[in-house]
């Protein structure tokens, strides 16, 4: 009588063991740090989590990471003719969102990366004086993912160094319709001003936005607070930078260790160590990335693993695409 009780307990295992088996040849990481399962119902799935894999430290320099330019397709969009902004969305997959300079309504648009037009956006209660840069990032609390819209230009000095922030969250455009729910401000004051800007990221790590003014001899980074206002915050002075060229767009990598800024025919990078400030990381000297040959190149969006976008002005725009080799 042991034989049988012992011969059913070794099925038992071997069983045991092949599920477990199963279960693991049915998960996998995302290229965004993300979970997923390997079935055609899951692959097909637009949507993933807005967490992120903390990877190792970039290399020194950071630009060692990339080669060349690469074209992943064009703008469809007959509408989207001033592309002044570019963001990558960190809760759908193969969606990049931008928007037109100072033509048009306050519309976002929504696209693949091979342009693919994904559908045209409203901001309700927002107007779009001279919308110039977009970026993703967490609220003033660090939770969620949310676009942020910079309405900051100011080519003509009217603003008195005041500018705005819209937010809106960061949805699948598949859930839109064509109006976002809500749109909330935030109002900012750069001491000193006006200043005309065109580039502002936001720091996933320590809330906040960072703006960067253009100016062929130097750019100023402003540090302001991410909390909903009507009247201005004051902005912090944290750094100046001396590039040579003029600053048409910024962003930083989810996990906020890639800086970057790019200018008409520059991509300037930084790497940022664990627990340094942004404004002591743009102290050190950056390195020169590969930069798109684009006819006016105001916009830049790194993705989860370091690569980034970028699209210049114009109609049917090409998208430019370089990887990190990560």
């Amino acid at each position: 009588m042991r034989r049988p009780g012992v011969l059913l307990i070794l099925i038992a295992v071997v069983v045991a063991a092949f599920a477990f088996w199963l279960r693991d040849r049915g998960t996998g990481v995302d290229a965004d740090g993300t979970s997923s399962t390997t079935s055609l119902e899951s692959s097909s799935s637009t949507t993933s989590t807005t967490s992120t894999t903390i990877l190792a430290p970039p290399p020194s320099p950071v630009c060692a990471m990339y080669e060349g330019v690469a074209l992943t397709g064009s703008v469809a969009s007959i509408d989207l003719i001033e592309a002044s902004g570019l963001a990558k969305s960190r809760t759908t997959r193969d969606v990049l969102w931008s928007h037109n300079d100072s033509r048009g309504g306050p519309l976002l648009y929504a696209m693949t990366s091979a342009g693919d037009d994904l559908g045209t956006f409203e901001i309700p209660g927002t107007f779009a004086l001279d919308w110039e840069d977009i970026a993703i990032g967490p609220s003033s609390d660090g939770s969620g993912s949310f676009i942020y819209v910079a309405d900051i230009g100011d080519n003509l000095g009217i603003r008195g160094g005041i500018v705005n922030l819209w937010r809106v969250e960061d949805a699948d455009p598949a859930t839109l319709g064509t109006v976002f729910n809500d749109a909330v401000p935030i109002s900012l004051e750069m001491p000193g001003g006006p200043y005309d800007a065109e580039a502002i990221l936001i720091d996933p790590i320590d809330p906040a936005v960072y703006l960067i003014t253009k100016s062929r001899d130097e750019a100023l980074v402003f540090k302001g607070p991410l909390e909903p206002a009507a009247e201005p915050h004051e902005m912090t002075l944290v750094t100046t930078l001396f590039l040579g060229a003029e600053v048409s767009g910024a962003d930083i990598s989810p996990d906020g260790q890639v800086i970057a800024l790019r200018g008409y025919r520059s991509v300037w990078m930084w790497a940022r160590s664990p627990g340094q400030s942004i404004g002591d990381a743009l102290n050190a000297d950056p390195c020169t990335a590969p930069s798109p040959d684009e006819r006016q190149g105001e916009s830049i969006a790194l993705d989860a693993d370091w690569s980034y976008f970028t699209i210049s002005e114009g109609a049917n725009s090409p998208i430019s695409y370089v990887e990190s080799g990560r």
